[in-house]
């Protein structure tokens, strides 16, 4: 998640821990587990750390989950998250290692660079994807208000590549790639990349090829992912002892969910574009190496494409949201204006009703009343978090351990949905280890 200051949520928890394409990347290596009797279950652990720009918290929680076992860590907490990264470095260091297990997972964006050896993998939420299409509707004039949402087979989601990590990587300045290069030790890009890919081959190919079965079976409608966005329904996956009495819980609370709906505005769409678009970022910004870049990312791939004039606006505070978006809807000269992240919802919303011939997108954000000149973009986060389960838990399984664990940050129900997806997909690689390896 990206960085969030000064967030204020009524009723969620500071701090609560409770135990409890194609996949590239993979070696070849025919490793056996240490353990000779497979788990019953998989344990777990869990920290909501109340904030997603804290790193010592989430040092702390990370800490906490390695010294009771955890063998592979999924960072889901922005800035937070950068403390689970510096808490696995401190282990494997402590432990005479200069790459895992055990791993971290990255969250959002490729984030695999930003702690070389430590991070596995990253579970990438494709703003960036988001962001692109909407920008593309616009400028052909296609543009659509209400909800769309991007799970795995639209590419909303997905395990990083190395390609992934390079095309993140290649995007920041080419001053701060230079720095970035030599805090890490690395004379070229080149040598960062390699490094990376010796670190994926440190787990058997043949985990890699799991985690590629569960995303193809997603994607095939084989298996339901359970999207998990109440305490109640989170409770419940917590005690589910296998993915099928969690997919069982999912097909439930589909049927009782509204069905995502667009609505295409002929007026809208009869507009001269102007070929100029405009972004704001959230708090945090560019440079935080997660949900603002990746915002940017598209952004900046559209404006190639269509040959666009782009426009950014920094939010320094909430405060500053409904400012930001005012200032560039009176003009009316952008063809589509972007807004990065779901605390800008409500000014958004109010914007949207004060300017009603422009058209705006939401990513990340939600509310069943928005007008209908607001593309709001949301994320399957269940479906690409079952994946970091599986990876996580069979790499576990596979060196004979029996825990992983989760850090998140505040305790709010999208992150309900990267937690319940983990847990779907930890309980399907247990079943898969069971079946495949036992």
């Amino acid at each position: 998640m990206r960085k969030l200051f000064g967030l204020l949520l009524v009723g969620l928890m500071a701090l609560s821990v409770v135990a409890s394409g194609c996949i590239s990347g993979g070696g070849t290596s025919t490793q056996s587990p240490t353990a000779t009797k497979v788990p019953n279950k998989i344990n777990i652990l869990y920290t909501y750390t109340g904030s997603f720009s804290d790193p010592a918290k989430g040092k702390q929680a990370a800490q906490a989950q390695l010294q009771q076992g955890a063998w592979v860590i999924y960072q889901v907490a922005g800035g937070t998250g950068l403390g689970v990264f510096e808490a696995v470095g401190d282990y494997l260091k402590a432990n005479g290692k200069k790459m895992g297990p055990p791993f971290a997972i990255g969250v959002d964006s490729a984030q695999d660079w930003i702690k070389p050896g430590v991070i596995i993998a990253s579970m990438m939420k494709r703003v960036d994807v988001g962001v692109y299409n909407a920008v593309k509707e616009a400028e052909e004039n296609q543009f659509r208000g209400g909800v769309v949402e991007l799970g795995l087979k639209d590419g909303g989601v997905k395990l990083s590549t190395i390609a992934d990590v390079k095309a993140m990587f290649d995007s920041l300045p080419a001053d701060v790639r230079a720095k970035k290069l030599k805090d890490l030790g690395f004379q070229n890009e080149q040598q960062l990349l390699e490094y990376l890919n010796k670190t994926r081959q440190q787990v058997p190919s043949w985990i890699w090829q799991a985690v590629d079965q569960l995303q193809q079976e997603i994607i095939s409608g084989k298996i339901l992912v359970p999207k998990a966005t109440q305490k109640s329904q989170i409770e419940q996956l917590r005690k589910a002892t296998s993915w099928q009495q969690m997919e069982k819980l999912g097909e439930e609370w589909a049927k009782e969910s509204p069905k995502p709906e667009t609505y295409f505005n002929k007026t809208l769409n009869e507009r001269q574009n102007t070929k100029k678009i405009a972004i704001v970022f959230d708090v945090g910004g560019r440079g935080d190496l997660s949900f603002n870049d990746m915002a940017y990312m598209g952004a900046e791939r559209a404006v190639k494409d269509f040959g666009l004039q782009l426009t950014q606006l920094q939010s320094n505070s909430p405060n500053d949201y409904y400012t930001n978006l005012q200032s560039l809807a009176k003009t009316g000269q952008y063809d589509i204006i972007i807004a990065v992240g779901f605390m800008m919802t409500d000014a958004v919303k109010k914007v949207a009703q004060e300017y009603p011939k422009q058209r705006f997108v939401l990513i990340d954000g939600y509310d069943p009343n928005m007008p209908h000149n607001v593309q709001m973009v949301l994320f399957k986060e269940n479906e690409g978090s079952a994946l970091a389960g599986a990876l996580a838990a069979l790499i576990a399984l596979n060196d004979g351990k029996d825990t992983i664990g989760i850090v998140l940050g505040m305790e709010i129900p999208v992150l309900y949905k990267f937690e319940g997806g983990y847990r779907f997909g930890a309980y399907w690689a247990l079943d898969y280890y069971k079946n495949h390896k036992q």
